[in-house]
Parts: structure tokens; sequence; C-alpha cells
């Protein structure tokens, strides 16, 4: 990158690292920082040359930085991500943005009030089957878009702070509102907690937009079986893609829909369905380059401030259907 950003990572953690080694790549990267030795040695292996820290507030004054990744625990991003702002800096923070609507507002008000870039960790926005996904659907390739339904499934490393629903879900609720067009109108959820009582291992939730339209949105981290699928549903076709397990991934189009026949009653039809092609860049490196794109020319990259407050509202708003159903 020309005139490249001064980027820190912050968290050198196992996804933090594959920050650090990405930053380096797009020859961005310029400092980490981890209060935990051990992943900051591991860090230091990948990151080569930059400068490291186990104090954040010594790299945010110290490294001469212009934005930061924040990769550090979910429980500490809304502090972390203002005391950033604060120190002058640019941020993207990783998923889950905030684990309350009240924090995410507090960041973004931040935000606006210093003039800085905020922008979230939301990857899948930067993906290039997902775009070719929201491309077709932009252009009418499957009619009217009636549903959508994701599934996001693991034997995951189990979290003591956020549950499934917030660690896992960000991911397709910001694919979900990016198809939409739209924020939901309602949601019903359900949890349940098997591992650890009040941090929920599997999600079931359902949202209802305008025009009758809805989405189902299905996380777990207790499936041996690791699978994610996305499924798009419209009146002229259908899109779905589809992570394997042995890490290939593929998108197809099934063209299909209703219509009248001959007597004026409504039957179903279906197509033979095709692959699409779809850019294969990493959508870390993707994101990354988006956000250092931003700093320079002003434009917004695609998990901006206002997407990712809009993604803490859905899930928000079926923790509140959940609160409202246990007190029913």
């Amino acid at each position: 990158m020309s005139t490249a950003v001064r980027l820190g990572v912050l968290g050198a953690g196992p996804w933090g690292r594959n920050i650090v080694r990405t930053a380096r790549e797009l020859g961005v990267l310029a400092a980490v920082c981890d209060a935990d030795i051990v992943s900051l040695d591991a860090a230091r292996e990948i990151g080569g040359p930059a400068s490291y820290y186990t104090e954040y507030r010594r790299m945010f004054t110290e490294a001469h930085l212009e934005a930061v990744v924040i990769a550090a625990p979910a429980a500490l991003h809304a502090d972390l991500t203002i005391e950033a702002i604060d120190a002058g800096l640019a941020v993207l923070v990783e998923k889950p943005f905030a684990t309350s609507l009240r924090s995410a507002e507090r960041m973004v008000e931040r935000a606006q009030a210093r003039g800085r870039l905020l922008a979230a960790g939301h990857l899948l926005l930067y993906d290039g089957a997902v775009n070719a996904m929201l491309e077709t659907v932009a252009r009418g390739g499957i009619g009217t878009l009636r549903h959508v339904r994701t599934r996001r499934l693991g034997w995951g490393r189990l979290r003591a702070h956020e549950d499934v629903w917030w660690s896992f879900a960000p991911h397709d609720v910001s694919v979900v509102l990016e198809l939409m067009g739209d924020e939901p109108l309602e949601a019903m959820i359900a949890k349940s907690a098997f591992v650890r009582p009040h941090i929920a291992d599997v999600t079931y939730a359902d949202f209802r937009f305008t025009l009758g339209r809805t989405a189902h949105v299905e996380v777990s981290w207790i499936d041996p079986q690791r699978a994610a699928q996305i499924d798009v549903f419209g009146s002229e076709g259908a899109l779905s893609l589809i992570d394997e397990r042995n890490g290939s991934r593929s998108l197809h189009f099934w063209p299909c829909g209703d219509r009248l026949n001959a007597s004026g009653e409504p039957e179903l039809w279906r197509a033979e369905p095709r692959m699409l092609a779809f850019d294969e860049t990493p959508p870390l490196s993707a994101e990354i380059a988006a956000f250092c794109a931003a700093l320079r020319d002003g434009t917004l990259p695609p998990s901006h401030a206002g997407e990712a407050l809009a993604v803490v509202r859905a899930l928000e708003m079926a923790q509140r259907a959940e609160r409202e159903q246990v007190t029913r």
C-alpha cells in the first residue's frame, strides 16, 4: 500500500494473530499488544519487525499509530474502543462490536464526536461469495426476496462472557440486514444453555421484516458436524452459499418459484441449478484493506459504524424477546 496506514492490533489470541499476519502481508502492521506474554511472543513470530507491547496505553501513545484493530475479549470492546478514539485513533472492532446496544451507542457517539472512523469486523460483508449473492439479489436475479435462512454450527471454543448468540450470530445477522436493506420489525428467539448456566450454547432466532419478508438464524458451538450455510429464497430463484467441512465453498443458484397453471391454480416450478463464480480474495485481507482505504479517501467501509449499530440493535431485539418470553 502506498502511504501505508500505521495499524496496531490489540489482542494477540488466535484470531488476533490472523489479523497480525494479514496486516503484515498488507504492509500496514506497526504494533501489537497483548498482556499475555505467550500470546505476544506467538504474534511476534508472525508479525516480524513491528513494535510489541504488554500495555495498550503505551502502544496508543508510543507507537505513532493512525488506527487500531481491537481483538480483545468482547466485554472490553466498548471501553477499549472509547479509549482508542480518545487517543486519536480510527478503530476496527472485532465481532461482537459490543455486548449491548447502549455500549454500541456510546462507541458510535464518541467516534462521531471525535470525527474518527469506526467499523466492525463483520467479515462476511467482505466475502466474495457473499458479495456475489448480494449482487444477484440486488439486480433481481431471484425475483422478489422472501426469506433468508442461515446456519452457523461448530464444535467451538466456549466463551465465559458472551453466549453463542453474541459470538456467532453477528456474522449472519450482518448479511441478513444487508440482503434485506432494512432492519427487522420484530424477533422471536429460543436459547438453550447446556455447558454453563445462563450462557446459551444453541440459539434459533426468527426475524420479521417489512413486506412479509422473514429470516431465520441458527447458531451452535456444540455441534460436532461443523457447518455454515446461507440460503436466500426469492419469487424466481434461490441461492445457497455452502461452506464444506473440508474448507471448500460453493455458491449455487436454483431457478425456481411459483406460478399459476392453466386452471388458474398455483403450482411450483424448478429448473436445473448452476454454480456461480465469486472473488476468492481472503475476506480478512479485503476487510483490513477497505478499512485502511477508508482512512485515506474518506469512503465508508461496508461494516461502518451505522451498519455495526444496526446489527447490535437486531441482536438485542432478539435478546429482549427472550426476556419478554421468560417474564410471561
